[in-house]
């Protein structure tokens, strides 16, 4: 039995390009770039992307500052 063609009359689809170890593409939720790191692939997010969704907290050498004390008795 020969198998029918799925629409007569156009070309073959072109074939798939060679993926990385069979693992699909991901791409960034916000900027569509490829992720190609682990974190980044499970996240959704490059880390730039993520750097914008989720900044860092601020260091705690920066809050804090010098104060008057009086000095301790005995010293």
């Amino acid at each position: 039995m020969e198998i029918p063609e799925p629409f007569p009359g156009f070309p073959e689809p072109p074939a798939a390009p060679d993926r990385q170890a069979g693992r699909r593409p991901v791409r960034c939720a916000l900027c569509g770039r490829p992720l190609t790191g682990a974190e980044s692939r499970r996240t959704g997010l490059g880390p730039a992307c993520d750097a914008k969704l989720h900044p860092a907290g601020p260091d705690i050498r920066t809050r804090r500052h010098e104060v008057d004390q009086d000095p301790l008795p005995g010293t």
